[in-house]
């Protein structure tokens, strides 16, 4: 069976569908003939989704707020697979992190992970046919990055968290592995290194200081690769793939 054939007509929920990976995963998704409930907090970029691909379940909701996400989560009954790809990656020095860049970086990253997997996978179990879930983590979950200590810290949690909930869904049929992705160009990396943007980052510098310790030598991550990776592990064309955490970064990890 392709991996086409495996998610038509499938239901998969994606969260971050708005934009970058998440917005890439929705349109191959929508492509296969799955039915795809996209997950943002953004309606623009929701509208402009639900635009490019018309048979998209859009839902609307800011994953800091753990009650409506729940109830958000809730009304879309069971899926066969989620994606949790949604996540924020500021930067702050380790002396000069701040309570509230501490609180987004977490909320977002581990603690809706764990709240919207909860309630898809309570309703995976109650439907009795298993499923399959999928967590964004990063390369910084092994290695250290200046000025990231707490966003590597979260994707560390969610590491952990993925052989956890390995653990305890496997009984139910649900399988959970996390991919730790290198550098792949979206807006919020564009955003870092633009001329104007919020980040701090020197692209030229920041070349210098990664591409040597990439083997594959390319600085980013192609994203179609991304979204083959990400829909082979949530896919039903693996039955023992579980409790993993994937590098998909050019081996970057390795040296």
């Amino acid at each position: 069976m392709s991996i086409e054939n495996d998610f038509k007509g499938k239901r998969v929920l994606v969260t971050g569908a708005g934009k970058g990976i998440g917005r890439a995963l929705t349109h191959q998704l929508h492509e296969y003939g799955a039915t795809v409930y996209a997950l943002s907090r953004g309606e623009e970029t929701l509208a402009s989704l639900k635009a490019e691909c018309p048979s998209i379940i859009t839902v609307c909701v800011d994953l800091i707020d753990w009650d409506k996400t729940q109830e958000a989560v809730s009304s879309i009954g069971a899926v066969d697979a989620v994606l949790n790809v949604a996540g924020v990656g500021l930067e702050e020095p380790f002396l000069e992190i701040t309570s509230k860049v501490f609180d987004e970086i977490i909320n977002v990253n581990v603690k809706s992970v764990v709240n919207v997997s909860q309630v898809a996978s309570k309703a995976m179990i109650l439907a009795g046919k298993g499923g399959s879930i999928v967590n964004i983590s990063s390369r910084m979950a092994r290695r250290a990055f200046p000025g990231c200590a707490i966003y590597s810290a979260s994707k560390a949690a969610v590491d952990m968290l993925t052989k956890s909930m390995a653990l305890e869904l496997g009984p139910h049929n649900i399988r959970v592995n996390s991919i730790n992705l290198g550098g792949v160009w979206t807006p919020m990396w564009a955003d870092s290194f633009q001329e104007g943007g919020t980040g701090r980052a020197d692209l030229e510098a920041f070349k210098a200081r990664v591409l040597p310790r990439i083997p594959a030598g390319n600085l980013f991550v192609p994203m179609q690769d991304v979204v083959h990776t990400v829909l082979f592990a949530a896919s039903g064309l693996t039955s023992m793939l579980t409790g993993e955490n994937i590098a998909l970064d050019g081996g970057y990890c390795v040296t």
